[in-house]
């Protein structure tokens, strides 16, 4: 394993990340690539992520910085609540963009579909195109704040593709720009 990969993992580790290393993903006809993947269960202050998410260490990490610096501080200002979980439509999947043309993001592991959040207090919300006012008021907040440490964030309204979920990713673009929607 690469110095970078066991630093990354050394990191999720001092942060209470809960993973396991898992088998190299690789299917060079559809061009899909992970040599160092990694399962991660939960974040770092027990907050889980459902079901398991199949990620490059680069993202988990990613993940987990966004989670502890803008979502939980969201959760508690807007929503009134301490954040609990978070379930994903999609992690690590060999598989085209919905265009077709290129590979997804997530045939990296280098992308996560957020599909829904759960608060101590046991309730919970999807992401779609029509929340409440608190959960609109959150979900905007956390979609601005993705855009710069993730490259592509998409959600409702950007797309019929993106409609139940925030899909964010670490693909690297031109100059270092993003593009959020």
């Amino acid at each position: 394993m690469p110095a970078g990969e066991a630093a990354c993992r050394t990191r999720l580790r001092a942060l209470k990340v809960a993973f396991k290393d898992e088998p190299a993903e690789h299917d060079a006809t559809a061009g899909c690539s992970m040599p160092y993947p990694l399962s991660v269960t939960s974040l770092s202050n027990g907050i889980e992520l459902a079901p398991e998410a199949e990620l490059n260490c680069a993202m988990a990490e990613a993940i987990l910085r966004f989670t502890a610096d803008i979502v939980q501080p969201a959760a508690r200002t807007i929503m009134g609540r301490e954040l609990a979980g978070i379930s994903h439509a999609s992690a690590y999947v060999c598989r085209p963009r919905h265009s077709g043309t290129k590979v997804s993001e997530h045939a990296f592991g280098n992308a996560l579909d957020i599909a829904s959040f759960t608060f101590r207090d046991g309730s919970s919300f999807e992401v779609g195109p029509n929340p409440g006012e608190k959960q609109g008021k959150f979900l905007d907040h956390i979609r601005k704040a993705a855009c710069g440490p993730f490259k592509t964030v998409l959600g409702p309204g950007s797309d019929s593709d993106h409609e139940t979920h925030l899909h964010l990713d670490l693909a690297p673009r031109r100059n270092g720009s993003t593009f959020c929607q």
